[in-house]
């Protein structure tokens, strides 16, 4: 039993080793087979028996070669002409640092740009003093007195004086009878700007505070931030207390 079991054994080991052995000399075959073929494909010399093609655009093969991204060219009269030294010379006054007339202008002219919250001084000319004068009046009435029949005669002489008076106040339209602080608070358009002074002012014994509200032109204001009233577009005299 055991001689038996002995040369089962060993017809077995023997035919594995035999199974094997031919596998691993399939492999040797296939392996070879391979090589042979890289071996005839890779030789030393082949770059000089047959000149492979090449991906990259010559100009040897091609002379004219067409760019991978589609351009559009414009025709030359749509194009812009060419700028030359006479172009750049600036012939205008505006916005310069020489004129006065200018926006930005900061180095040899003073700025007339003036924006919200910017300080502009009022000049009170007649036209204006005589606005505030009706309206201290209008807020604060003077009571009527009774006066005496004897001295109704010299008041009656009294009106042929007046217009030598206007005459001399139309005189006076330049006179500036006082300042008032205003204060930007809007910029209306391009050109004018609304601008709101407050100023208190004594009248008939009494500090009354008066505010005036005005629309001006930017090209009214001169250059030491002052403007004349009687150059105001729309004006109003408000008396607050």
């Amino acid at each position: 039993m055991r001689l038996v079991l002995s040369l089962v054994t060993l017809l077995t080991f023997t035919s594995c080793a035999n199974y094997i052995n031919k596998m691993h000399s399939e492999f040797d075959r296939a392996d070879g087979r391979v090589y042979a073929k890289e071996k005839v494909r890779k030789d030393t010399f082949d770059r000089f028996r047959q000149q492979r093609r090449s991906t990259r655009p010559s100009t040897s093969s091609r002379a004219n070669v067409l760019p991978q991204v589609k351009r559009q060219y414009v025709s030359q009269q749509q194009t812009k002409r060419r700028y030359t030294a006479n172009d750049l010379v600036d012939n205008s006054s505006s916005a310069s640092l020489w004129s006065g007339s200018g926006n930005d202008n900061y180095l040899f002219t003073k700025n007339k740009w003036k924006r919200n919250g910017d300080i502009v001084l009022i000049n009170v000319k007649s036209g204006l003093k005589r606005a505030i004068t009706l309206e201290l009046k209008r807020a604060f009435p003077t009571m009527p007195k009774k006066k005496k029949t004897a001295a109704a005669a010299p008041a009656a002489n009294q009106p042929a004086q007046v217009p030598a008076a206007n005459n001399e106040e139309e005189n006076k339209d330049e006179k500036t009878y006082d300042k008032i602080s205003s204060v930007i608070i809007e910029e209306i358009s391009k050109d004018h700007l609304l601008v709101r002074g407050q100023k208190f002012l004594l009248y008939r014994n009494g500090k009354h505070l008066i505010e005036v509200q005005a629309l001006v032109a930017r090209k009214d204001i001169l250059d030491d931030d002052t403007v004349d009233s009687n150059s105001f577009l729309e004006s109003t005299v408000q008396v607050l207390r």
